[in-house]
């Protein structure tokens, strides 16, 4: 009984498996060829060349964020290609994504624009906390580039930050301040 259950198991994995296989890409010459160009799917979504085109901490000169006034602590470089700025009473994120496109990074609600010549888009995001269920506001400024999007975010809590100033117009400040130590 446990062999013939051994067996089975066995079976039911290998036609599995075999099924789940990824199907070879036809040449498009092979026999039968229509003349239209060849479907198939490109991996990664982006072909990129580099996957660490744009690091903020590391691209844009500390000096250039001390003088903005986003350097209340040192800039923290956070995963990924993230790095988050503090100007005291608001704190401020710049982030390149390689593995998702402009298109895909914008809501619905989205509002594009052109920044420094750039095609951009601004929207506002919500997100409660861990600690003592408060919210934090946050709006996002996104840019396209030639390898994803650069998405600049600033966000606060109203309940620690009284004096922030308001949102979307202060990250589209900062946006033009930025844009030129942007890499797109």
């Amino acid at each position: 009984m446990r062999l013939v259950a051994a067996l089975s198991s066995l079976f039911a994995a290998g036609a599995l498996v075999i099924g789940l296989a990824v199907p070879a890409v036809a040449d498009d010459t092979a026999a039968g060829d229509t003349g239209a160009a060849p479907t198939t799917t490109q991996r990664p979504v982006l072909n990129l060349t580099d996957p660490d085109p744009f690091d903020p901490c590391r691209d844009i000169p500390v000096a250039v964020t001390d003088g903005l006034g986003l350097g209340f602590t040192p800039p923290e470089p956070q995963d990924g290609l993230r790095c988050q700025y503090d100007a005291g009473n608001y704190q401020m994120a710049v982030e390149a994504f390689v593995w998702r496109t402009y298109e895909q990074s914008l809501p619905p609600d989205a509002v594009e624009t052109t920044i420094g010549g750039h095609r951009a888009a601004s929207f506002w995001v919500m997100k409660p906390t861990d600690w003592n269920n408060r919210w934090w506001f946050s709006c996002m400024i996104a840019f396209k580039t030639s390898y994803g999007v650069i998405q600049q975010s600033l966000f606060f809590s109203p309940i620690h930050s009284p004096d922030a100033p308001e949102c979307m117009t202060e990250n589209m400040r900062r946006a033009n301040e930025l844009v030129p130590f942007y890499k797109f």
